[in-house]
């Protein structure tokens, strides 16, 4: 991407004002009528999809009353099928299917002693087959995954399926109660939403086709606006150029008093002034050299000042280190927190790492935050102490969604990064930890997980997240994954710094070395491991210089106290 940038720029250098204005007037234009088209297919798509979800509901409410609830109570095994109250029930299936082409398939559900959904009463016209009583619920949508005692009144699944039969349908469920008020299974519905999506996809290529239509309209209103803007310039580049061939009697009109016609004056006088020190040059050169001396009396003044200046940005550099060692959670902070062996460890590679972790305990709740600020040096230095500052702000605002706080944390960095004119970035994984039960989320480096006996699991984090500071919104990509810790379980993350860290020969440390350490040393404290992993790394290492941060945290499930 970066070569690509660099091309790019070598490029435009050769263009003139005119082209540039033209090219950015014309990507102004068309990103402007880019946004608002998918602005309005959007909105478009979400009423498409509200409507049907709107829909189904109402279908649904209105066809669970039709149920009869007692004779649906009976129905139990295969072998009810030829009694009068299946017969019935069925019937009323086939009826409410009946009233619209768009239900696809219409059956109820019932939870099994051993904690299966099963099918009890199903119909969809034919050739589709009939399930049989009892038959396993394939596939489990979300909002039947928990229980179906979570089902208390109509409910739609937010987003679209495939159906067995390759159908693209929306599921729409409803309990049923019975005579005595309480629930005997669910209605199911499947509403056909192709022409949905078939509406979506036309809705697309106008949208498409609106698009570039506005291309050429871009590119006409682009140029002109850069005509306009640069022909007053191009007159001024072309006096200058007389100027510079010996014409220092060179006048240009003035037309406007914007900025072109204050550059256009400044011009005239310059000319002016310029005409008058030819005709003076004898005396201006000797001003000229005296002006040198001192001049050159400034520079060897601002060396001495610029070594100061080192030594003072040396002394920066210190605190900020010195800083950043202050904020890192101290062992006995560590040592207190309920439910969890913690062992942490930081290493820079320069005066200023660019790592980053943290552990807090707020109400109960355990966060921990390890990240990895591109780079080391001041920059990577200050952006980290941001980050901290940051997590905990949001914390202490009992932000708990990993959605929401991640792309606040992202937010502020990257503006803040922008503010600095700098490209630092870094990735950024959160653990929340609570009685066993560790979510994380966001993007970093592998987790890997030891449980007991030393058996080891490793989690990629590529897909729980996005680097923080590379764009402003990353909602879309963060997601959260679950992990039950069990007494004696082990937890490490760690930095590339660990990973890549090379000895003389330039052979990574690597993860598989990692865990081979973890699984002959799982069973001692999580301090104990700190040390034996550290201790290995050093001496892969040997004699070779540090190139990048090392960071490493070891989590270790306590035993339970009785």
């Amino acid at each position: 991407m970066l070569i690509s940038m660099a091309r790019w720029s070598k490029v435009t250098q050769s263009w003139s004002l005119s082209a540039k204005l033209t090219a950015a007037y014309s990507l102004l234009i068309t990103l402007v009528a880019g946004s608002l088209t998918l602005s309005l297919y959007l909105q478009f798509q979400r009423a498409q999809r509200q409507a049907i979800k709107e829909r189904l509901h109402d279908i649904t409410a209105l066809s669970v009353p039709q149920i009869d609830s007692d004779f649906h109570a009976l129905i139990v095994t295969p072998s009810d099928r030829v009694s009068s109250y299946y017969q019935i029930t069925q019937q009323r299936l086939q009826e409410i299917q009946a009233m619209s082409d768009s239900i696809k398939r219409i059956y109820t559900l019932r939870e099994t002693k051993e904690g299966e959904i099963a099918v009890i009463m199903d119909y969809a016209p034919p050739p589709a087959s009939i399930r049989t009583i009892g038959t396993p619920l394939t596939p489990v949508t979300p909002l039947l995954a928990d229980s179906l005692e979570n089902i208390q009144e109509p409910k739609v699944e937010s987003q679209f399926f495939t159906n067995a039969r390759g159908e693209l349908v929306v599921y729409g469920y409803a309990p049923i109660i019975n005579s005595i008020g309480r629930p005997d299974g669910i209605l199911a519905i499947e509403l056909d939403a192709t022409p949905v999506r078939e509406s979506e996809y036309r809705a697309r290529a106008i949208a498409s086709i609106t698009f570039f239509i506005t291309l050429p309209l871009a590119l006409l209103l682009g140029w002109i606006l850069a005509r306009h803007l640069t022909a007053p310039i191009a007159e001024l580049v072309e006096a200058v150029e007389r100027v510079a061939q010996g014409d220092r009697d060179t006048h240009v009109e003035v037309r406007s008093q914007d900025e072109v016609g204050i550059l256009a004056q400044t011009f005239n006088h310059m000319s002016r002034q310029l005409k008058t020190s030819f005709e003076t040059l004898e005396a201006k050169v000797v001003q000229r050299t005296a002006q040198l001396a001192q001049a050159n009396q400034e520079i060897t003044a601002l060396n001495h000042r610029l070594q100061q200046e080192n030594v003072r940005m040396g002394a920066e550099l210190e605190v900020t280190r010195k800083l950043q060692q202050m904020i890192l959670p101290k062992p006995e902070e560590l040592s207190k927190v309920l439910g969890l062996e913690i062992a942490g460890y930081m290493k820079p590679a320069a005066e200023v790492g660019g790592d980053y972790y943290d552990v807090l305990e707020q109400e109960g709740r355990i966060k921990i935050g390890i990240g990895d600020v591109t780079g080391h040096g001041l920059e990577s230095g200050v952006v980290m102490i941001m980050v901290q500052a940051a997590v905990r702000a949001l914390l202490a605002n009992n932000e708990t969604d990993p959605v929401r706080f991640l792309n606040a944390l992202n937010r502020t960095i990257y503006n803040n990064v922008e503010r600095m004119k700098t490209d630092k970035n870094l990735t950024f994984m959160l653990l929340d930890y609570h009685e066993g039960i560790l979510k994380l989320s966001g993007q970093h480096e592998e987790l890997i997980l030891v449980r007991a006996g030393g058996i080891i699991e490793r989690i990629d984090t590529i897909d729980l997240g996005f680097p923080i500071g590379l764009d402003s919104d990353i909602s879309s990509f963060i997601a959260e994954e679950k992990i039950h810790l069990n007494p004696g379980d082990i937890v490490v993350l760690y930095t590339d710094g660990v990973t890549e860290a090379e000895n003389e020969d330039g052979v990574h440390y690597g993860v598989h070395r990692l865990c081979e350490v973890l699984s002959q040393n799982w069973q001692k404290s999580a301090e104990a491991i700190r040390q034996d992993i550290i201790k290995d790394i050093l001496r892969h290492i040997d004699q070779q210089k540090i190139y990048d941060d090392i960071t490493l945290l070891v989590l270790k499930q306590r035993q339970p106290s009785y």
